[in-house]
């Protein structure tokens, strides 16, 4: 799905309406999750059209359509007036990009508040000579994955934090998400969990360190991963 087919479809308001197929929904909800821009736009004009549902709660819609407005116009105006505030606050309600990483895959949840399915879960390994700690695979439709790394450096208090980095052809690195305060498991691994959805296939590198005020604060580990795209 692309940003024509949503124009041409009308997919964002069937998607308010709760009318799309299961499969129109999935390929949507991927879609504005990896493209924030496009909810940014919604919540602009959510703004705006909330302002009018303000104006229609105070009167102040009908107030300023009457005069303009002839009388068999305005019951249409008044109506068309409150599905402008409906659609409005539907937008406005309209559930924010999920995060690409969290602590546990049980807070990556659909539309419909249900957690997504885990697709599998990856043991990350630091590996010396420069190749993939890991190979991930980007599952079809939104799904959680869960991965497992063992860092290097014990700290205390027992919290540590996770940075991923997306890595170009040139090895630069661009941050995509950083998460803290994150418990190591019994056997000392520390767990997090990716959202495919907003997971591009590519090169990362994953670096865990102690949180901060943790004993291992500037002690850093570096585990290099894969991503590959969906079959």
């Amino acid at each position: 799905m692309d940003r024509r087919h949503i124009d041409d479809h009308h997919i964002v308001a069937r998607y308010l309406a709760d009318q799309l197929t299961d499969a129109e929904r999935e390929a949507f909800e991927a879609y504005y999750l990896a493209h924030p821009e496009m909810v940014n736009e919604m919540e602009a004009a959510a703004r705006i059209k909330v302002g009018l549902m303000q104006l229609q709660e105070a009167g102040e819609i009908e107030r300023l359509m009457l005069p303009v407005a002839p009388r068999w116009l305005r019951p249409a105006a008044a109506a068309a007036a409150a599905a402008i505030v409906g659609i409005a606050l539907a937008t406005f309600l309209l559930p924010q990009p999920a995060p690409v990483l969290v602590a546990s895959s049980s807070t990556l949840v659909n539309r419909r508040g249900t957690p997504l399915p885990v697709a599998a879960t990856y043991t990350i390994f630091r590996t010396p000579n420069g190749s993939y700690g890991g190979e991930v695979e980007l599952p079809g439709t939104p799904h959680a994955i869960a991965l497992r790394v063992l860092p290097e450096y014990q700290a205390q208090p027992a919290r540590y934090r996770i940075v991923l980095a997306r890595l170009d052809d040139d090895d630069k690195s661009r941050d995509v998400a950083t998460i803290g305060g994150l418990a190591p498991a019994p056997d000392g691994f520390v767990a997090v969990a990716l959202n495919s959805a907003r997971l591009e296939a590519g090169r990362y590198r994953l670096s865990v360190s102690g949180d901060e005020g943790t004993s291992a604060a500037t002690h850093v580990s570096t585990f290099l991963i894969h991503v590959r795209p969906a079959r």
